[in-house]
């Protein structure tokens, strides 16, 4: 049986934010969970998840799906660089999204 919320507001996505994957502007959101995982979800329609390794700051180590390793460096206005060593690919995700935008 469905149950049906009257009145109730739909529920909203978290708006993009103006991230850039090896210096290319790309939009993404990112979501964080309790076990210490981000997700991250690009506006092209890819995504990947990051499960937490070690725990650190402003330095931690995550392993994506596909097994690479990154170190996550938190700057101290709260934005993120992620960096996998191994094939020098970067990531940068700000604390909060653009609020300039139309």
């Amino acid at each position: 049986m469905a149950t049906l919320l009257i009145g109730a507001a739909p529920s909203r996505a978290e708006p993009w934010k103006d991230c850039a994957y090896n210096d290319r502007p790309i939009p993404c959101r990112d979501s964080h969970s309790s076990d210490g995982s981000v997700r991250i979800v690009w506006k092209d329609g890819k995504a990947m998840t990051y499960r937490l390794i070690q725990e650190g700051f402003p330095l931690s180590t995550l392993r994506d799906s596909l097994g690479g390793l990154w170190e996550r460096e938190i700057y101290v206005q709260g934005n993120a660089v992620f960096t996998n060593k191994a094939n020098s690919n970067l990531i940068f995700v700000p604390l909060r999204p653009e609020t300039n935008r139309p």
